[in-house]
C-alpha cells in the first residue's frame, strides 16, 4: 500500500511539475522569458501565414525571402518588446496576399506603413503573423501570439471590453459594393431584396443586422398606422454569412459570380482595390465616418503609450498633399511646386527661425522664376523619398543626390549637375592622418547603405582585398544625417566616414577637431530628381542650371552656406541652438502638458505669432508670446501679455477653451487644424467654412483640401455675403497652419525624443 501510494505521489508530483512549466512558459509577461529571434516557434496551429520580414510588407512581394524565427507565445510589455528588438503584429492574411500592381497612392497598405515606421524609429524589427480568420485575431493577441493587431479595425464597444485601442489612424465610412455592371438604383428606401454578404464577428455584421432591425420596425410601424401601401417602400434584404477566411478580393468574385448581390467594405479599403479593378461600384453608404485604431493587450499600457505618442505626431507631421503626376503645366495650374528634401544642413533647416538650405534657396529660386509656390516635404531616408516621387506627393527631389546605378533603376529622371563634390576620408584630428589607402587596414567605416559612400566603400573594399588590404563597413540607421555620422567620429563613436566635400566645409566651421585626408572618388555632380514623364519639368530645370550656375544668385548662395558658413554658424551659439528652440522651452513644455498640446507645436506657433519675442505687438493690438488681444486674455483670467508666462498661458489656455468646443469625433490631426484655424480667424469664421465646404461638395470633416478652399472662398463676395460670420481674409489662416506645419516638422526632427 506504502509502495502504490508512493508511485501515485511520483506521478502526481511529475505532473504538476509539467503543469507548472508549460504554464510559467506560455503566460509570461513583461519581464519574464524573452523570446529570441532564432528560436524555433513552438506553436504553429493558429498561424495560417509565416512570418515575413518587415522589408517585405509591401503588397507586391516580389522574392521569397526566408521566415524569421521567433517565439510565438508570449504576453510581452514593452520592455521585454525592446529588448528583444521583435515587436509581433498580427494582421489579416488579404493584408499580405494582394497580387495587384502598386500604382499609386496606396498601393501599399497604409497601416502597414506606419506600425513599420513605428518599429524602425524604435529599433525593432516587425514579424507578421497573418491570420485567415479574422475573427480569431483579438482572442490570438490575447492569448499572446502577438502585440498588436492592425487590421483596420473599427473601434466597437464590444471590442473595447477584450483589448484597449490606439487613438484612431484613419476614419472610414462602411459602404454597399455590388458589381460594376447592377443598374439598379439602391438606397436605403430601396433595397431591392438584395443578398448582402457579411462576415459574422465584424463591424459589418452588427452593422448590416441593426439596419435590418430598424427597417424590420418601420415597416411594421407604417402597416399598424394602416399607411397606404406607397408609403411603404422599404424592401427586405437577405443577409448571407460568408466564410470568415475570405478574402475582400474573395468577397467580390461572389459577387461578380452571381452568389451575392452585394458585399460591405470600408471606403479606404476599397481605394486600395479601385486601384486595381473596376468592376465594382459603392452604391451606398451605411454608416458615418467611424475611427479606425490598432488592438493592444490590456497588460501591456506602456505600449499603448508609446503608439499614441507616435500616431498623434505623425498624425501632424505626416500630412502629405493630393497626389499629382503631371508635368510642368499641371504644376502651374495649381501654383505649386512640391520639393521632396531631407532636414540637414547643406539641403533644408531652421536657423534662428528662418528656413535655410542650399538646395531650398535653389529650388525656391527656381519656383520663383516660374511663379508657383514652393512645398516642402521632409522624407526621412532615400527610400522614402523616391516613394513620394513615384506616388505623386512631390515634384522633385532635391537633396544632394548623385547619379548612381541604384538609382537609375528607379522610373526617374537626373537633371545636369548643379553642383560637383567629391567624398572624402572623414577622421579625428587626433588620429594618425590618412595618406595612403595602405593606412586603411583594419579601420571602420559607419555609412547608411542607402547612400552613395556605401557604393564607393564597397567597391574600393572589393579591390583592396585583392591586395590584402582588409577595411569594414560598418551600417548605420538609415534616418541618420551625415552631419551626425561625422559628429559621433569627432566625439570617438565612430572610427571614420565619408562625406561630400561641400559637407565637410560646413562641418568644418563648428567642428574644430575634424579632419579631411584622402578622397576616395572624382569630381561627382549633384542632380535633381524628377519622375521620367515629366519632360517640360526637366527641360525648364536644366535650362534653370545653364543659367544660374556660378552665377549671382547661385555664388551667393554656394558661399553663405559652404565658404562663409562660420559667420552664418555662430559658433558660439551652436550647442545652445541644437539643444533648444527658444528661451522659453521649458515654459512651453510645461503649459503644454498642462493643456494637452504636443510643445514642439506650441513652439511653432509661438514662433509664428511672435518670434518668440514677448513684447511683440500686433497692428490689431495683440499682445505677447502668442499675440493674444487683452480682452480675450481677460475672458481666461489673464493680464500682463508681455510677461513670459502670461502670454503663453493665456494663448494655451485659450487654445485649449477652442479645442473643447470642436468634436471629438474628428481625426486628432484635423482636430488640431481646426483649432489653430479658429485661434487665427475665429470660431465663427471656422463655422462658417465647414458649412460652406459642405456646400461645395467638399469634407467638412477635413482641413487639407477641403475647410482650407473653403477659407479662400470666403474672401468673395458671392459667399461671404451669404455666410453667417461674413468676410475673412481666407489666405490668413490657410497659410497660417501651412507655416506651424512646416516649423512643427522641423521641430520634431530636431527633438524627435521629446513629444
Amino acid at each position: 500500500m506504502i509502495k502504490i501510494n508512493r508511485l501515485f505521489f511520483q506521478k502526481i508530483t511529475y505532473f504538476l511539475f509539467v503543469f507548472i512549466i508549460v504554464f510559467v512558459l506560455g503566460s509570461c509577461d513583461d519581464d519574464s522569458q524573452i523570446p529570441q529571434k532564432n528560436q524555433t516557434e513552438i506553436d504553429k496551429s493558429p498561424l495560417h501565414q509565416k512570418t515575413i520580414p518587415a522589408e517585405n510588407i509591401a503588397i507586391k512581394q516580389e522574392k521569397k525571402t526566408s521566415k524569421l524565427q521567433y517565439k510565438a507565445k508570449g504576453k510581452y510589455g514593452w520592455n521585454t518588446i525592446k529588448r528583444t528588438g521583435i515587436l509581433r503584429v498580427i494582421v489579416p492574411y488579404s493584408f499580405q496576399t494582394y497580387n495587384f500592381l502598386p500604382r499609386k497612392s496606396l498601393s501599399y497598405n497604409n497601416e502597414l506603413k506606419l506600425i513599420v515606421r513605428f518599429a524602425e524609429d524604435n529599433d525593432l524589427e516587425p514579424v507578421f503573423i497573418s491570420i485567415k480568420n479574422f475573427s480569431h485575431m483579438i482572442s490570438l493577441l490575447n492569448e499572446g501570439f502577438g502585440d498588436i493587431v492592425v487590421a483596420n479595425l473599427t473601434i466597437l464597444e464590444s471590442r473595447k471590453e477584450r483589448v484597449n485601442f490606439t487613438i484612431p489612424v484613419d476614419y472610414s465610412i462602411e459602404q454597399l459594393v455590388v458589381a460594376q455592371s447592377n443598374q439598379n438604383k439602391i438606397s436605403i428606401d430601396n433595397m431591392n431584396g438584395l443578398r448582402i454578404g457579411v462576415r459574422k464577428n465584424t463591424s459589418f455584421w452588427e452593422t448590416i443586422t441593426s439596419l435590418k432591425k430598424e427597417l424590420q420596425l418601420n415597416k411594421e410601424l407604417q402597416q399598424n398606422k394602416k399607411s397606404p401601401a406607397k408609403i411603404i417602400t422599404r424592401q427586405t434584404f437577405e443577409i448571407v454569412k460568408l466564410d470568415d477566411n475570405l478574402s475582400p478580393d474573395d468577397k467580390f468574385h461572389q459577387i461578380l459570380s452571381g452568389k451575392i448581390d452585394a458585399a460591405i467594405i470600408d471606403s479606404n479599403r476599397l481605394k486600395i482595390f479601385n486601384e486595381y479593378r473596376n468592376d465594382i461600384k459603392a452604391v451606398l453608404n451605411l454608416t458615418k465616418e467611424k475611427p479606425i485604431a490598432w488592438a493592444i493587450r490590456k497588460n501591456n499600457p506602456e505600449l499603448l503609450k508609446q503608439l499614441n505618442q507616435y500616431i498623434k505626431t505623425e498624425k501632424l507631421l505626416r500630412h502629405l498633399p493630393e497626389t499629382r503626376l503631371g508635368d510642368l503645366d499641371s504644376i502651374k495650374e495649381h501654383r505649386q511646386l512640391r520639393l521632396i528634401t531631407r532636414n540637414n544642413a547643406s539641403t533644408y533647416f531652421l536657423w534662428k527661425n528662418t528656413l535655410m538650405g542650399f538646395e531650398y534657396d535653389l529650388i525656391k529660386h527656381f519656383a520663383r522664376q516660374q511663379k508657383v509656390n514652393l512645398k516642402v516635404l521632409v522624407a526621412q531616408n532615400a527610400k522614402q523619398m523616391i516613394e513620394w516621387l513615384e506616388e505623386g506627393y512631390g515634384d522633385i527631389i532635391s537633396a544632394g543626390l548623385i547619379k548612381s546605378p541604384e538609382r537609375e533603376k528607379f522610373a526617374v529622371d537626373f537633371t545636369a549637375p548643379y553642383l560637383f563634390v567629391k567624398q572624402v576620408i572623414v577622421q579625428r584630428k587626433s588620429d594618425q592622418a590618412i595618406e595612403s589607402l595602405e593606412a586603411l587596414e583594419q579601420r571602420t567605416f559607419y555609412v547608411r547603405k542607402s547612400s552613395s559612400y556605401w557604393n564607393t566603400l564597397s567597391e574600393l573594399q572589393e579591390k583592396l582585398s585583392k591586395d590584402g588590404i582588409q577595411f569594414n563597413i560598418e551600417l548605420v540607421p538609415e534616418t541618420m544625417e551625415t552631419e551626425e555620422i561625422i559628429k559621433n567620429v569627432i566625439d570617438g563613436e565612430y572610427d571614420l566616414t565619408l562625406a561630400d566635400s561641400h559637407i565637410i566645409d560646413i562641418e568644418k566651421s563648428w567642428h574644430s577637431n575634424l579632419h579631411v585626408s584622402l578622397a576616395l572618388s572624382e569630381e561627382q555632380g549633384h542632380r535633381w530628381l524628377l519622375r521620367n514623364t515629366n519632360k517640360q519639368l526637366l527641360s525648364e530645370l536644366n535650362q534653370f542650371i545653364e543659367k544660374e550656375y556660378k552665377q549671382l544668385f547661385y555664388n551667393i548662395s554656394y558661399n553663405k552656406y559652404f565658404k562663409n558658413s562660420r559667420n552664418l554658424f555662430d559658433s558660439d551659439n551652436l550647442a545652445k541652438n541644437n539643444n533648444m528652440i527658444s528661451p522659453y522651452d521649458d515654459l512651453i513644455k510645461s503649459l503644454a502638458k498642462e493643456y494637452n498640446f504636443d510643445w514642439r507645436l506650441i513652439a511653432a506657433q509661438v514662433n509664428k505669432e511672435s518670434q518668440f519675442n514677448p513684447k511683440a505687438k500686433s497692428w490689431a493690438g495683440a499682445q505677447g508670446l502668442l499675440q493674444v488681444m487683452p480682452r480675450t486674455a481677460r475672458e481666461v483670467g489673464i493680464t500682463d501679455l508681455e510677461n513670459p508666462e502670461n502670454g503663453l498661458r493665456a494663448g494655451v489656455k485659450y487654445m485649449a477653451w477652442i479645442s473643447k468646443q470642436l468634436s471629438d469625433e474628428l481625426p486628432l490631426d484635423v482636430h488640431t487644424w481646426f483649432t489653430l484655424a479658429a485661434y487665427n480667424a475665429g470660431l465663427g469664421h471656422l463655422k462658417d467654412a465647414r458649412n460652406l465646404a459642405l456646400k461645395q461638395g467638399l469634407n467638412p470633416n477635413r482641413w487639407f483640401g477641403h475647410v482650407e478652399k473653403a477659407f479662400l472662398l470666403l474672401s468673395r463676395p458671392e459667399y461671404y455675403k451669404k455666410a453667417r460670420y461674413g468676410y475673412v481674409r481666407g489666405i490668413e489662416p490657410v497659410t497660417y497652419i501651412k507655416k506651424i506645419q512646416a516649423l512643427f516638422e522641423l521641430y520634431s526632427n530636431k527633438h524627435q525624443e521629446e513629444a
